[in-house]
C-alpha cells in the first residue's frame, strides 16, 4: 500500500535536484559554486538507513564509475535521466568515497502539546551523537522544529513540528516517539477529570452509581473492565458525554473537546479493525464519501500506522469536507487482552503547498482524535468505547461548536452500534 504508479515529471525534477556528492576527489576544483541540475542515475550499490537516520550503503561491485559502455545502467528502477555529457563527468568523479541521496520528507505534525515528545527528542539526539554530527541533523528529522515545514504557514516560535515520513515511503526517525507521545498525550487527557464537565443527562446516569467502576479507570489497571449494564437490558444504550478544553496553549487550545463513553456489543478487535479499514468508513458514517490511504507507514496485527485522507459531504452545505490525517492504531497498555487505542492528529501534506484551490472543498483539521476501545470482563464479544474529538473546522462557528460537537459524539457511537 501507499504511494504507486509513476512519479509526475514535475517531481521527478525535484528528487534530481536533491542529489548531492558528499566527498570527492581533492583534484576536483570548483571555482563557483555548482548546482546540480540533471543527473543520471548511477547505480552505487544498496544500503539502508539506521534507525538514526545515517545511511549505511555497500558499494556494487560492478564498476559503474570508471569508464566503458557500461557505466550507467538500468540497474535501479529509478534510472529514467539520461544526460550526454554524464558518461564523462562519471569518469572524472571516479572513485566517489560516499554519495548521499537526499529524499525529501512529505507529511508532518505537531508535536508541542506532546509533553513526552520533547524529553524523547532529546534522548534521540544524545543517542545520535555518536553515529553523526550534530551539524548533520535535518529539522524535523532528526530533530523538532519550529520551522513550519510548508511556505504558506505562519512561523510560530512555540510550534514543534516532526517529519513522519523520511521521503521514501518509510517512517522518518522520530515517528515512533511522535506516535508515543500522541497516545500518552491522549489517554492521559481522557483520564483527567478535572478537565471534563459532564452534560444533564449524563450527570444524571453518573448518579446512579452504575458506571462508578468503568468511568475514568486508569489504564494502568491493565484488565477488562466490569460492565456497568448487561446485554439487553435498557441501560446498554446509555451514552455518556463530557465537553472541556485542553489546558496548555498551543495551537487550537481555545476549542471545545468532547468525550463520550458507552457500550459497544462487538469485540475490542473487531472495532478497531472497523475503525482503521479505510473501505469500511461509509458502514458507520453516512456522510462520508471515501476515505483514502495517503501512506501506509506500518500494518501488522499488533500496530497499524498510516496516513489518510477522508471526505464527507454534510446535508445543507453544499461543500466537501475534507480532513488529510495520521491514524495510528496499538494495543492498550498489558496487551490486545485489554483492548485498543486508535489515535488521530491533522498532518500538513507538501502535495496541498502545490495544489490548486477548490472552492467546493473546505479543510478541517483533526487536532486530537482518539477512540479507546476496553475489553469488558467475561464478555470477548462487547466492549467500552471512550472517544475523544477535538476538531477544528471553518465551516462551524465558535459558538456552535459545542453543542455540534456533544450531537456529533452521540450520533457517532449509534452509528457503531447499528453495525452490531
Amino acid at each position: 500500500m501507499g504511494f504507486g504508479g509513476k512519479k509526475s515529471k514535475k517531481k521527478s525534477k525535484k528528487n534530481k535536484d536533491l542529489v548531492k556528492t558528499k566527498s570527492l576527489p581533492s583534484s576536483f576544483d570548483f571555482e563557483d559554486d555548482v548546482v546540480c541540475r540533471r543527473v543520471s542515475c548511477i547505480s552505487l550499490g544498496t544500503g539502508s538507513f539506521t534507525a538514526t537516520g545515517v545511511l549505511n550503503v555497500t558499494k556494487s561491485s560492478r564498476n559503474l564509475l570508471g569508464g566503458g559502455d557500461d557505466a550507467t545502467c538500468d540497474e535501479s528502477p529509478s534510472s529514467s535521466y539520461e544526460d550526454a555529457d554524464v558518461n564523462a563527468a562519471s569518469r572524472q568523479l571516479s572513485p566517489v568515497n560516499e554519495v548521499v541521496l537526499e529524499r525529501v520528507p512529505s507529511i508532518f505534525i505537531r508535536t508541542a502539546d506532546l509533553p513526552t515528545m520533547k524529553k524523547s527528542a532529546n534522548s534521540f539526539m544524545r543517542l545520535s551523537s555518536s553515529d553523526m554530527a550534530e551539524s548533520d541533523w535535518v529539522d524535523h528529522i532528526h530533530k523538532p522544529s519550529s520551522l513550519p515545514p510548508l511556505p504558506s504557514m505562519d512561523n510560530d516560535p512555540r510550534e514543534s513540528w516532526v517529519a513522519l515520513d523520511d521521503g521514501n515511503g518509510n517512517k522518518a526517525p522520530l515517528t515512533e516517539m511522535a506516535m508515543k507521545a500522541l497516545v500518552s498525550a491522549g489517554l492521559e487527557a481522557s483520564l483527567d477529570q478535572g478537565m471534563w464537565t459532564a452534560n444533564g443527562p449524563t450527570s444524571k446516569l453518573l448518579k446512579s452509581g452504575d458506571w462508578d467502576d468503568t468511568v475514568f479507570v486508569s489504564y494502568d489497571k491493565q484488565q477488562p473492565m466490569p460492565a456497568p449494564h448487561a446485554r439487553g437490558t435498557k441501560g446498554e444504550m446509555d451514552v455518556l458525554v463530557w465537553s472541556g478544553t485542553f489546558s496548555h496553549k498551543y495551537y487550537g487550545c481555545d476549542l471545545p473537546t468532547i468525550r463520550c463513553e458507552a457500550i459497544v456489543n462487538m469485540s475490542p478487535k473487531s472495532l478497531a479493525n472497523l475503525l482503521v479499514d479505510s473501505n469500511r468508513v461509509r458502514e458507520y458514517n453516512k456522510m462520508s464519501i471515501g476515505r483514502d490511504d495517503i501512506l501506509v507507514l506500518q500494518d501488522d496485527e499488533m500496530c497499524v500506522t498510516k496516513v489518510v485522507c477522508g471526505r464527507s459531504k454534510p446535508p445543507m452545505l453544499g461543500k466537501i469536507l475534507q480532513l488529510k490525517t495520521l491514524l495510528h492504531m496499538e494495543e492498550l497498555p498489558g496487551g490486545s487482552q485489554n483492548g485498543y487505542v486508535v489515535a488521530s492528529r491533522a498532518v500538513s501534506h507538501a502535495d496541498d503547498a502545490e495544489a490548486a484551490v477548490d472552492p467546493k472543498v473546505i479543510h478541517s483539521e483533526m487536532l486530537m482524535g482518539l477512540n479507546i476501545i476496553r475489553a469488558v470482563e467475561g464478555e470477548p464479544d462487547r466492549c467500552v468505547l471512550i472517544n475523544v474529538n477535538h476538531l477544528m473546522s471553518p465551516m462551524i462557528p465558535m459558538f456552535m461548536a459545542k453543542k455540534l460537537g456533544l450531537s456529533s459524539a452521540v450520533n457517532f457511537i449509534n452509528d457503531i452500534r447499528s453495525l452490531c
